[in-house]
């Protein structure tokens, strides 16, 4: 069958890629192009979120394809450089302006746990898995579960992961710091929107800014991060869009309302 995806707009500001790939959405280039192709669509619409999502029951990404990286490294290093360097899978998926939320709602081994480390967030069916199983096929993973993974749960749980090769169930995943969310299985699609939902009420520029200064900083030391921090705050802090919004909290503030009010954040 042919892989397909959907793209939708079920909210304001929130763009849902609904993909398929069946039987068990194996991670391929013309996969991750179609992805990566969606996301522009949404990002030109002017989405500020975006959910990831499967229609393959039981399967997110089983996994990278096998044929695929068969075929790439079995010819001559030389003849893989004259038909040009393949960028690791998804490698793109997380950047750009959007948020992005991956939802898993079944299998995310080798590339389809990478694919869920490469985006902003994460949030898992209970049924759920994830794992780096590389090792068992005498390779590493090569889409950022050395790096990403890494950063996100340290290198000590990280290097757990990837030498003892099995899957981690989402509960796990969530205690160690690889995901955000768990929710139930027949909710995971609707808890992902409502999540994005609530993430793109807040402005465009704000979000962006929240991005680009914790991915940027990340890798810096210290004093290099907190004053690219705070050229970014100050970037955000001067707009007159941005100055127009912390009026009108203050005026409320003035006018007796508590934070909740004021800021504009929900009691739930």
């Amino acid at each position: 069958m042919p892989i397909t995806i959907n793209v939708t707009q079920p909210a304001d500001g929130v763009g849902l890629i609904v993909f398929t790939d069946p039987p068990k959405n194996f991670g391929t280039p013309e996969l991750a192009a179609k992805i990566i192709a969606a996301r522009d669509e949404l990002q030109e619409a002017g989405c500020r979120v975006f959910v990831l999502a499967s229609d393959t029951p039981g399967y997110f990404i089983a996994h990278w394809s096998l044929r695929s990286i068969v075929e790439r490294f079995s010819v001559p290093p030389t003849e893989r450089a004259v038909a040009g360097a393949a960028r690791p899978p998804f490698e793109d998926i997380g950047f750009g302006p959007m948020i992005s939320i991956a939802a898993n709602n079944g299998q995310a081994w080798g590339g389809g746990s990478e694919m869920s480390w490469a985006c902003d967030l994460r949030i898992a069916a209970e049924s759920a898995t994830y794992g780096q199983p590389e090792v068992a096929l005498g390779i590493i993973p090569g889409g950022g579960g050395t790096t990403r993974l890494a950063k996100l749960i340290g290198p000590v749980r990280c290097m757990e992961l990837i030498l003892d090769g099995r899957p981690m169930t989402a509960q796990r995943a969530l205690e160690i710091g690889a995901i955000n969310k768990v929710v139930p299985d027949d909710k995971l699609r609707e808890e992902a929107i409502a999540w994005a939902t609530h993430i793109a009420q807040w402005p465009a520029w704000a979000l962006d800014a929240c991005k680009r200064s914790l991915r940027e900083g990340i890798d810096l030391p210290m004093e290099a991060a907190r004053r690219n921090e705070q050229q970014i705050f100050a970037q955000a802090a001067q707009r007159e869009d941005a100055l127009e919004v912390m009026r009108a909290a203050q005026a409320k503030y003035d006018a007796g309302a508590d934070s909740f009010e004021a800021i504009g954040l929900s009691r739930d």
